[in-house]
């Protein structure tokens, strides 16, 4: 591909996340939702565990599976909205005459990519002050949430696309997208357990590039045949 060739697919990636980002800007459905979403489920952990419910060497693999547990259900909620909104909407097909499936599919990652950032930036904070946690490393854990939630927002982006127009579309997620993100979500639990212990874990961050680079790979190959057949 030329330096034009790239720079208009850059120009198009970047529209489509714009376009996204300025229908949620006008409707707020997504955000507000996993927002909610991740405050109540916050509220109701944090009086369910408490900051003292275990002991200390406990608490830290706890409060990790625990914030991957709300991320994972928070993300749930939004994420697979969107190819689900095109279809909805009428504007699949124009989408689809503008943009390959592969543009589509980077364009709206890069915009769930931005939407769990900012899950995460209110669930961490939150778990953290409702139950006390302290991260040892927040470089670690700030490595941790860009590299596992590009995985996780990979993968549900490529899934809104596979299930745009099927019948009971949130059930058929959940069912389909937890199994694929299992080994995705168990290395990141141990992986933010140890960064708030003040270390980087090397094995669970290796599995999760490992799985972003696979995940990336399987999305892109198979973008077409999920969203435009």
């Amino acid at each position: 591909m030329t330096d034009n060739g790239s720079a208009r697919s850059l120009a198009r990636i970047w529209a489509i996340c714009a376009k996204d980002a300025a229908q949620e800007a006008r409707r707020r459905v997504a955000l507000a939702s996993v927002l909610f979403f991740a405050a109540t489920a916050l509220t109701l952990v944090s009086f369910a565990v408490g900051p003292s419910g275990f002991a200390r060497q406990e608490r830290g693999p706890l409060h990790a599976a625990l914030l991957w547990i709300l991320l994972f259900f928070s993300t749930a909620t939004g994420l697979p909205r969107a190819f689900v909104r095109e279809e909805e909407s009428g504007t699949a097909l124009a989408l689809r005459t503008v943009a390959p499936a592969t543009l589509v599919l980077a364009g709206k990652t890069l915009f769930n990519f931005l939407l769990f950032l900012a899950i995460a930036a209110v669930t961490v904070p939150g778990l953290g002050i409702l139950l006390s946690w302290e991260v040892a490393s927040p470089g670690a854990m700030a490595v941790v949430l860009v590299f596992a939630g590009y995985g996780l927002t990979v993968v549900s982006t490529f899934l809104s696309a596979l299930i745009a127009r099927a019948a009971q579309k949130n059930v058929l997620f959940v069912l389909v997208c937890f199994p694929l993100l299992v080994p995705l979500l168990l290395s990141s639990i141990a992986a933010t357990a140890a960064a708030a212990e003040g270390s980087l874990a090397s094995m669970p961050l290796r599995v999760i590039l490992a799985y972003d680079g696979a995940a990336t790979c399987g999305a892109y190959l198979l973008a077409a045949a999920a969203w435009e057949e």
